[in-house]
């Protein structure tokens, strides 16, 4: 089997992850900027040195990348100009849910000659992510919806529903007509009456008018006294391995908050 390529190009957050976890940071050389954010990932300080892109074929011409990664909303005109230059581009889809997973992370794999570590790095998240809803099949299941800055909330399908779901959650934003994401007032969300509200931290210690809405003294009245349930946000990102992560956090948090 081909060792597979030596120089490799991100241009997506979610490739990112991806490659860092398959291929390692010694064959990355060129990464996304958000990729190197510690706010926007997990795996910011495997990226730590490698320069980084912001999409433009200049950019990425520049890093003489054997192999470039690209996500589907990537730059259309970029990824073009790449591929008429005689680049490899694969390009590689955002799964919304956790079976999808699978899917895409085989798909980087193959890209980046990493075949058996996808694998067992897939065997893995599923191992954890069973273990976690074993253990919640021993509760009885909460109704909770996820609500963040201006409204923001998560439906079905998306990671963060499938990490409800497994951790004995019961999502409420379907209830409102949410799909994947959207934007609910404060009423809608209290009249569905969540029994817990889950907050995806972003960018701690960094205020906003934006934010002031996870003070509402009504939100304290319907938990009566209690803070949200507070999980990191980049965990729920990009549909990787890192998913097992985000619901051993989200696990661990609703343990701590006394939801049972």
């Amino acid at each position: 089997m081909a060792e597979g390529p030596k120089r490799i190009v991100s241009m997506n957050l979610c490739t990112d992850q991806m490659a860092l976890m398959l291929a390692g940071p010694d064959r990355m050389v060129s990464v996304s900027f958000l990729g190197a954010d510690p706010a926007e990932s997990p795996l910011a300080d495997m990226a730590e040195g490698i320069p980084v892109n912001h999409g433009l074929a200049e950019e990425i011409i520049a890093a003489k990348p054997d192999l470039v990664l690209a996500g589907r909303y990537t730059t259309s005109f970029a990824k073009a100009m790449l591929r008429r230059l005689g680049y490899k581009v694969v390009e590689v889809d955002s799964p919304d849910t956790i079976a999808g997973i699978h899917e895409t992370f085989t798909q980087v794999g193959e890209a980046v000659g990493q075949p058996e570590r996808a694998a067992a790095l897939l065997a893995d998240m599923d191992r954890r992510l069973e273990a976690v809803a074993a253990e919640a099949r021993d509760r009885p299941r909460r109704s909770a919806i996820i609500y963040d800055a201006n409204g923001f909330t998560v439906g079905r399908p998306g990671l963060a529903d499938d990490v409800m779901t497994l951790s004995g959650l019961i999502n409420k934003a379907p209830e409102l007509g949410i799909d994947a994401y959207g934007q609910v007032p404060l009423e809608s969300m209290l009249a569905v009456k969540p029994e817990i509200i889950v907050h995806l931290l972003y960018r701690t210690g960094v205020p906003s008018i934006a934010s002031m809405s996870m003070q509402h003294p009504a939100l304290r009245v319907m938990l009566n006294g209690k803070a949200p349930v507070s999980v990191p946000g980049r965990l729920f990102t990009c549909g990787t391995p890192l998913i097992a992560e985000a619901a051993e956090s989200m696990a661990k948090a609703l343990q701590q908050s006394g939801a049972w």
